[in-house]
């Protein structure tokens, strides 16, 4: 798996639902931008961090699209490492949702569309 599509992926899933209450506000960007950093320092992720998150916070996306370019991403990859790889990012999403200490209904649905789709 390319880990800078990976890593861009990572992003700009944390900005959408980070957004989808109506509002990304700082602690959900700044977990974003930490987790991001986690993968440039833990993983082979060898791209920039900050051109990373600016790409994911200058575009628009949706979930629906997150959900296919996460299957086209995962699809190359062994049934446990993309096991492995959904959970994990499930972990992340959960933590970005939470991270403003609001779980909106809009975001728990998006969430649960989510993982039924990937998990």
């Amino acid at each position: 798996m390319d880990s800078v599509k990976f890593a861009e992926l990572v992003a700009r899933t944390g900005r959408a639902f980070g957004d989808v209450d109506g509002y990304y506000d700082a602690q959900e960007r700044d977990f974003v931008t930490l987790f991001v950093g986690f993968l440039k320092a833990n993983t082979n992720f060898d791209g920039d961090v900050k051109e990373v998150i600016n790409k994911a916070n200058s575009g628009s996306c949706n979930i629906p699209q997150l959900i296919e370019e996460t299957k086209a991403l995962l699809a190359d990859l062994p049934e446990d490492k993309r096991k492995a790889t959904v959970e994990s990012m499930a972990a992340f999403i959960k933590t970005v949702i939470n991270r403003d200490g609001v779980e909106a209904s809009s975001e728990t649905r998006n969430f649960e569309n989510w993982k039924k789709a990937l998990m």
